[in-house]
């Protein structure tokens, strides 16, 4: 598995549980899907979009061999993107 670590700046992290209160949100982590989602766009449920909506700062996350593409994208509690500025995308390779 590869480690991952989440920081945001400006933001505060929380549960989606709480509910939209503004300027907080989870962290999600999408795999091989060409970068940050647009501003407002919900992040779909499943294998290549991990939701971390109970406020996880870290992960071990499983991939194939080969070159893989990750971006951290910050969202709202309804999993609406909040854009490329709460985004950052690293490529990796797994052996």
């Amino acid at each position: 598995p590869v480690h991952l670590e989440f920081t945001v700046q400006g933001m505060e992290v929380k549960p989606a549980s709480e509910g939209l209160i503004p300027n907080t949100g989870h962290f999600h982590v999408l795999i091989d899907e060409g970068g940050a989602y647009p501003e407002g766009q919900a992040i779909p449920f499943d294998d290549t979009h991990k939701h971390y909506g109970k406020g996880q700062l870290s992960d071990d996350v499983a991939l194939s061999p080969g070159q893989h593409e990750l971006t951290l994208q910050f969202a709202n509690a309804k999993h609406e993107s909040y854009g490329s500025k709460f985004a950052s995308t690293i490529k990796v390779t797994v052996k």
